[in-house]
């Protein structure tokens, strides 16, 4: 049986409305081990033939065999399998790969070979066969014509294919590099069935066994030359012929296959083309960060587009709860439910939690300043990298602000001394012992308490007392007063004192003192202070030297704290906590069932109607204008590349002819798209480090989450596979034949 035969083949080509038959009735049979010489007038239909033969172009009558197998009914994938196993090309004008080395060359055609070791041997055995071993990492457009087909018949071999195809090998070398190459495949043949396309037969007629003449696309005439010695009928001792392949149960390894040598063709592909990998590189780079930018600024509409509006301060382990009939706690009953679930503390008035403290301070220019904040624990917080030092005492602070402040609040020690919390009472004054800085600007500033600190604070932040009437008494007939006057607790006032910062009373109070007179002090719940409670001594340091309102009275901390009790009697709310949301969790079902409210503080509620709208327009319209800077940025790096891909349409044909599979091929070129964009991450990554953890930069870009990390790397991942796709589409929309340089390759 004859390893390939043609029976009444022909060759039709329409173009524009116009018929040409390009071969007819074409019946020929080859069996390994012939040399062939197919010679005949230009136009005649010599490559026609060997197109076809090739499955690099169809036919459109009779019938091509492959070891007695039909091939009429092959789609492209079993050509791509027939070219992979049966045949190999030695054309006129090389078609070399010619960014790849001679190495890559010859490897290229043994991608079959699994085991990289093995693979590297048999082509470096291949190269030293034909004479290139000093010219292996030579790329194939260094190489002279000759070295370029001495590098091809290489890669011929190497795939080991029964069929070889020679299309005027010689045609565009010298004499003597001629009868090389003819000598070479005089070697080869011997174990190959080697079928040349000539225009001179006389440089064949020693080496060949057979010789075609085609005249006007048919057979003239089909002589033997000499004996051939046949190897065998067919190629069945060397495995499975292509109809069992394509039927054979193992598409999937094979699959795995194709997919793994198209990302080692990918990596080929990209170092081949250095300036052209670095350009889209640079390219890709360029996107990467106008994505990262604009995300930045997209950040805050896309958060409030899937954020959750939370109806407490988050913290772990903590549980919000009141009595379900809405009957206010004493704090030793807070202290009995702590204890019966089993908190490891609790904060009766806990309404400081939850709310945003007004923070003013001067700063060391001399200028005030003035942020929002909340507040934590202090064991929520280590020492590590604190500017100074963690706050010991209950009127001591730690500062838990972004990074951007740090050129304010300073790197080796705190330049802040003291700040004011407007929210405590009328505005309490705390020193500032350390600082500590973090990069997510999206999170709210912090105050950092003691726990006797946070204690205080919270009492005094829920209390409404933050007026008083002042009474000066004669024989308990008003002298002089003072209505509505503004109080303010403060640390430098002796415990248990009350300081009236007023002149005029303090001028009265001397220009009187040789009267009896009496202070009283009126604050509703804790009636009618009288002068025991007043000093004269003034705070060792003035609040309002560090911004505070000029208030008429200044209130010792704990005494502020007991009066505070006094108006606190009607306080709902406690929250207890707990080692972490688990515990947390259980607890506040339980509490659920035994007669409160407690849920955790991770609890979130439905927004109305009109902000639930202005949230969704917000969020759209940040996502609509993200995604059309995706789009614009996949049209302007398509833009700047579509010209580039046209460097890899020939290479692409050279593979494809080779038998390389297709899916092999776009695998790899999307491979070498994935290597590009590696880059870009990495560059999006340091500029955020670079950003994030600078105080002037962090000030300005919206820091991002993991979650806009991926969502802006899929993106990116997205854009580039658009890309992609589009430039194989263009690649693969061309017959092989028709975008080979020449018609063919090796």
């Amino acid at each position: 049986m004859a390893l390939l035969q043609l029976k009444d083949i022909g060759k039709i080509y329409v173009s524009e409305g116009n018929v040409a038959v390009g071969i007819r009735g074409v019946n020929l049979s080859f069996k390994l081990g012939e040399f062939v010489a197919i010679t005949g007038k230009s136009g005649s239909g010599k490559s026609t033939l060997l197109n076809v033969i090739s499955g690099m172009d169809t036919y459109e009558e009779g019938e091509l065999y492959i070891e007695g197998q039909s091939t009429s009914h092959y789609l492209q994938p079993e050509w791509e399998e027939y070219r992979e196993r049966y045949i190999s090309f030695i054309f006129q004008d090389y078609n070399i790969i010619e960014s790849f080395t001679v190495l890559q060359n010859v490897e290229l055609a043994l991608m079959h070979i699994e085991d990289k070791k093995q693979r590297r041997e048999r082509a470096l055995a291949l190269i030293d066969r034909v004479g290139l071993t000093s010219h292996l990492k030579q790329k194939g457009s260094k190489l002279s014509g000759g070295q370029k087909q001495r590098t091809v018949i290489a890669r011929a071999l190497a795939k080991d294919s029964p069929i070889i195809l020679a299309d005027e090998p010689t045609g565009n070398l010298d004499s003597q590099t001629s009868k090389e190459i003819i000598a070479l495949l005089k070697e080869v043949s011997k174990e190959k069935l080697v079928i040349v396309v000539t225009h001179n037969f006389d440089d064949f007629k020693e080496c060949a066994t057979r010789h075609v003449r085609i005249f006007d696309g048919a057979i003239e005439s089909d002589h033997i030359v000499s004996s051939p010695q046949y190897i065998a009928d067919s190629m069945q001792s060397n495995g499975a012929t292509v109809q069992e392949n394509a039927t054979a149960p193992k598409k999937s390894a094979r699959f795995i296959r194709e997919v793994k040598n198209g990302f080692t063709l990918g990596k080929s592909i990209f170092f081949a083309k250095p300036k052209l990998s670095v350009f889209l590189c640079l390219l890709l780079i360029v996107g990467a960060l106008g994505v990262f930018f604009i995300t930045s600024s997209c950040a805050l509409g896309l958060n409030a587009l899937i954020g959750q509006n939370n109806m407490f301060n988050y913290l772990e382990g903590r549980v919000v709860a009141t009595n379900d009939d809405g009957t206010p706690l004493t704090d030793e009953e807070v202290a009995q439910i702590a204890q019966k679930y089993g908190a490891e503390s609790y904060i009766r008035f806990d309404s400081i939690l939850d709310a945003s403290l007004g923070v003013q301070w001067k700063n060391h220019e001399g200028y005030f300043s003035s942020i929002y904040a909340s507040v934590d624990f202090i064991n929520n917080y280590s020492n590590q990298g604190v500017v100074g030092k963690m706050p010991q005492e209950p009127n001591e602070v730690l500062l838990y602000f972004p990074i951007s402040y740090k050129p304010e609040f300073g790197e080796q020690e705190p330049l802040i001394e003291q700040i004011e919390l407007w929210s405590i009472g009328n505005g309490a004054i705390y020193k500032v012992t350390g600082v500590k800085y973090y990069v997510d600007n999206n999170l709210e500033p912090k105050i950092i308490f003691t726990d006797e600190g946070l204690e205080l604070a919270s009492l005094m932040r829920a209390s409404n007392r933050s007026y008083l009437d002042i009474y000066v008494k004669q024989d308990g007939e008003v002298v002089w007063s003072y209505e509505n006057a503004m109080a303010a607790p403060c640390f430098d006032v002796e415990e248990g004192k009350i300081y009236i910062n007023a002149y005029s009373y303090h001028d009265f109070m001397q220009a009187n003192s040789d009267l009896n007179l009496q202070t009283e002090i009126s604050i509703y719940g804790f009636d009618y202070l009288d002068s025991s409670y007043i000093t004269l001594n003034e705070p060792t340091k003035w609040p309002e030297d560090y911004g505070s309102n000029n208030y008429f009275v200044y209130i010792s901390p704990y005494l502020y704290k007991e009066i505070a009790k006094q108006s606190t009697t009607e306080y709902r709310q406690f929250s207890l906590f707990f080692a972490n949301d688990s515990e947390a969790s259980a607890a506040a079902e339980k509490m659920m069932e035994e007669g409160y409210i407690a849920v955790l503080s991770n609890a979130t509620y439905k927004t109305d109607g009109i902000d639930t709208i202005l949230n969704t327009i917000l969020g759209i319209f940040a996502l609509v204008y993200w995604a059309g800077a995706i789009i614009f940025l996949a049209l302007f790096i398509n833009l700047c590349t579509q010209r580039s891909i046209e460097a890899f349409k020939n290479d692409m044909a050279i593979m494809r002819a080779m038998g390389i599979t297709v899916t092999a091929i776009k695998t790899g070129m999307y491979a070498r798209m994935l290597i590009a964009i590696i880059p870009s991450y990495i560059a999006v990554i340091l500029t955020a480090i670079a950003i994030f953890f600078n105080p002037v930069a962090n000030a300005i870009f919206t820091f991002l989450y993991a979650w806009q990390y991926a969502l802006m790397f899929v993106g990116l991942l997205i854009l580039v596979t658009f890309i992609t796709h589009r430039q194989i589409k263009k690649l693969f929309n061309t017959s092989v034949k028709k975008s080979l340089k020449g018609g063919g390759v090796a």
